[in-house]
């Protein structure tokens, strides 16, 4: 049972930092903007829920369950889901501005949408 949770740790650190490059990637072509912003915080998000997964695959194969590392892992978790929020809390707000039924839509965009 161990090596299953060990796999699956290593898998969950590979994903990670496959998402973190493209995150990346992907910010360069917004170069300036709300949407950039949200991107950005995605980015540390990721970058700090790469730490923790990483922390916990180091915890899992070296059975460092109560150490320092293990509280690590929790400070990183922490911190992502900040930056998680953060930009869920952004597109949110894009939301109300940019969807179809929001009531902060200028006047004029709802008459146009609506023709």
């Amino acid at each position: 049972m161990d090596i299953l949770f060990q796999s699956i740790s290593v898998i969950s650190a590979f994903l990670a930092c496959i998402s973190v490059i493209l995150l990346a990637r992907s910010n360069v072509k917004f170069t300036k903007g709300e949407l950039q912003k949200t991107i950005e915080n995605f980015i540390w998000g990721t970058i700090f829920m790469f730490g923790a997964v990483v922390a916990q695959a180091q915890v899992d194969i070296l059975n460092l369950s109560g150490t320092p590392i293990d509280a690590i892992k929790y400070l990183f978790l922490l911190i992502a889901f900040v930056f998680f929020f953060s930009a869920s809390y952004r597109i949110h707000k894009m939301s109300k501005v940019f969807g179809f039924a929001s009531k902060e839509m200028p006047k004029k965009l709802k008459r146009v949408l609506k023709s």
